[in-house]
């Protein structure tokens, strides 16, 4: 238990320090959310992707369990919102989405090591195409096809492909473009968590009821589809504790974003964001006890 708190505690207290920075300074953080998304998650995504030999069925197996958990999801909370008469649009966002990065990242990396993040990066990849998808059609209302334009505006997107192929193509790329993405991606996790802080400080709960049965749908049916989608394709190791991790991850913090800048439930949302990352504070050094 030690040792899973020395991996878990860490990336809490950064999370932390970011959530007193701006409670206490309220900082303008535009300039390093734009260089962490136009700099840093290309360099890491793409490093991450080609360091290790991809094999593609177990890329193919962990994308489909990555829709699985996140479309399951979203059915769940449909048939429960249509059982209990509520109508909601954004609140699909959290319970769809998960965060795939500023906490699964450094816990998977300090963990399983560059196999673990590289494993997280497929998984990565699915659920970024439908958070700037799904995500801003269920935020904004907004045709499928404006949806798309802002899908195609993400640069990790073309990093990660271009790091597919380059791993499929058995391309030697040259160290001297290699170690400087290296030292950039080192950037990532401690910024990506500190912006996740930063976003939680801005966070206001209401009416408790419905954010926690949006967590629930979050963490417990993501959970039991997790380990759905590792019995349907037989996962084993790294690949399977990645999933599984992941799939109890807690709600995505750019959907409170997304949320906010559509005007669509935009407290519910950010209301189950800051409950499922306090709840992640005990489910993931559960999970990682379970799967060690």
């Amino acid at each position: 238990m030690t040792d899973l708190l020395n991996v878990v505690l860490p990336t809490f207290i950064v999370i932390l320090i970011g959530y007193l920075w701006g409670k206490i300074k309220k900082p303008d953080m535009t300039a390093i959310v734009e260089m962490v998304f136009y700099i840093g998650l290309p360099a890491i995504a793409f490093t991450s992707v080609i360091d290790k030999k991809i094999v593609l069925l177990d890329a193919s197996k962990i994308w489909a369990s990555a829709l699985i958990i996140m479309f399951g999801c979203g059915l769940t909370a449909w048939l429960v919102f249509k059982i209990m008469r509520q109508k909601h649009s954004g609140l699909y966002m959290p319970i769809l989405i998960m965060n795939t990065v500023n906490i699964p990242f450094p816990i998977i990396f300090l963990v399983y090591g560059a196999e673990g993040l590289f494993a997280a990066t497929l998984f990565y990849i699915p659920n970024m195409l439908a958070l700037y998808s799904i995500g801003i059609y269920l935020a904004s209302g907004k045709p499928w096809k404006d949806s798309l334009k802002d899908v195609l505006r993400v640069p990790a997107l073309y990093a990660a492909v271009a790091g597919l192929v380059v791993n499929f193509g058995n391309i030697t790329v040259p160290e001297l473009i290699v170690k400087p993405l290296s030292f950039i991606g080192l950037m990532v996790i401690p910024l990506v968590l500190l912006i996740a802080g930063y976003n939680l400080s801005t966070v206001r709960l209401k009416s408790l009821p419905t954010p926690l049965l949006a967590s629930f749908l979050r963490l417990g049916v993501g959970l039991a589809l997790g380990f759905l989608a590792v019995g349907m394709f037989n996962l084993t190791g790294i690949l399977k504790a990645v999933v599984i991790l992941d799939s109890a991850m807690p709600a995505a913090v750019n959907t409170a974003m997304l949320a906010t800048k559509y005007k669509n439930e935009a407290e519910l949302v950010s209301s189950v964001v800051f409950i499922t990352t306090i709840a992640s504070l005990a489910i993931i050094p559960f999970l990682l006890n379970m799967l060690a």
